[in-house]
């Protein structure tokens, strides 16, 4: 590794976008996509990003990867500046973008790799070798002579990845790595993201997918609205938004005594209330072994048709917390 530091560490990160518009485009506007970013990552790790759309994940990552200037802050990778020194980092980063720009799509996948592995420096007694391996590596040996204009969106995501890791980079930014993937090719794509830091490969991963997150990331941080609510692992994340357990009741409606009554048992945190047409759903984050399903039915005794489950509070709970307690 170059550095003995954090893979990535990052100082009041901002970024804003001015525009104008109106008659003329007179009027300018100014739109905050990051608003003060502190952030370290652990090298030889697989590091998560989560957020909403438009809550300034993609524009992190380019700025990570020296696409984009922050106005104001400071961002190291593997130790040296985004912007002072991104012509030593780009070499030794990988960087895989959700859609499908950046390929060629009247040509091959392979002729695609040759051409970006020219870019990348790799020598062409090295070239060939290279590009079977991250074929294999992605599963497209088969499809590597056809025309790209010819793959489907999941043949080109995984192109995309096989052109992230051809010059083997120590850091890889992957931003919705399988958007567009059949679930068994999903799950190969996060099997090679094991494998990649398992050779020492630096991980800096935004995803949609829950499962995918937890699965994957031993930390990661919610970003909303350019600001990053939480960082933590996820088990401190759970008990952050008030437990690693979880009771839901659903009955026809309850009252706000019964509700009142919930929250005085014992390691009951919060209470959240949902109406699904004439059914309501109480979803309590329990923080202790105290209180489980048969309290809560004994509170609720009077619906006829009730129904109460527990369940591990999971990463999908604690990122609807944050970010909807962020947007109260």
């Amino acid at each position: 590794m170059s550095s003995s530091g954090p893979a990535i560490e990052t100082r009041g990160i901002t970024r804003a976008f001015d525009s104008r518009k109106g008659f003329l485009f007179r009027e300018a506007t100014r739109t905050e996509a990051l608003r003060g970013i502190d952030l370290s990552v652990e090298q030889g790790s697989i590091f998560g990003l989560l957020g909403p759309n438009g809550a300034g994940k993609t524009t992190l990552t380019k700025i990570l990867s020296t696409l984009l200037l922050p106005t104001s802050g400071a961002a190291y990778v593997l130790g040296h500046d985004v912007v002072r020194e991104a012509d030593w980092l780009r070499p030794r980063m990988g960087l895989v973008l959700g859609g499908e720009r950046g390929l060629y799509n009247r040509v091959s996948g392979r002729e695609n790799l040759r051409y970006f592995a020219d870019l990348y420096g790799i020598p062409l007694g090295e070239r060939e070798s290279r590009i079977r391996e991250v074929l294999g590596r992605v599963d497209l040996d088969g499809a590597s002579d056809r025309r790209v204009e010819e793959y489907s969106r999941g043949m080109k995501q995984k192109l995309h990845l096989a052109r992230g890791i051809l010059h083997r980079p120590e850091i890889l930014f992957l931003d919705e790595p399988t958007i567009g993937l059949d679930p068994k090719s999903a799950r190969e794509t996060r099997k090679l993201v094991r494998s990649l830091v398992a050779d020492g490969v630096t991980i800096f991963l935004t995803t949609h997918y829950m499962f995918e997150a937890e699965e994957l990331c031993p930390k990661l941080a919610i970003l909303s609205k350019g600001r990053i609510v939480a960082r933590d692992t996820v088990d401190r994340l759970r008990h952050l938004v008030g437990g690693d357990r979880t009771i839901e009741a659903e009955a026809y409606g309850f009252d706000d005594r019964e509700v009142d009554s919930l929250h005085r048992l014992p390691g009951v945190s919060k209470i959240v209330t949902e109406e699904f047409g004439p059914v309501s759903r109480l979803t309590l984050r329990v923080r202790t072994d105290e209180t489980g399903p048969e309290a809560v039915r004994a509170v609720l005794a009077n619906h006829a048709e009730l129904s109460v489950r527990e369940r591990r509070t999971s990463l999908e709970d604690v990122y609807l917390d944050l970010v909807e307690e962020e947007a109260r």
